[in-house]
């Protein structure tokens, strides 16, 4: 059994970056208030939007950290 690893195509300073700006716009949002990232108004309707950004980010740091990823278990059932 083989795992694949997952590697960023970001660096880490890139990522703390856009989890900052996500993060506003999640504050943003939740208030009721619009945020604009790249052009783009964000509201309270992007609340969804805006949590997958942020698990996809907290995904690439956990890979960039060595965290995250397939885990492998190896088990013998008991007889």
């Amino acid at each position: 059994m083989s795992a694949t690893f997952h590697t960023s195509i970001w660096t880490r300073d890139e990522l703390l970056s856009l989890r900052s700006l996500w993060k506003a716009a999640y504050k943003a949002a939740a208030t009721g208030k619009s945020y604009t990232i790249e052009g783009r108004s964000l509201t309270r309707q992007n609340l969804n939007e805006i949590r997958a950004q942020l698990s996809y980010i907290q995904d690439e740091l956990d890979a960039l950290s060595g965290r995250g990823g397939p885990h492998i278990v190896v088990a013998r059932p008991r007889r």
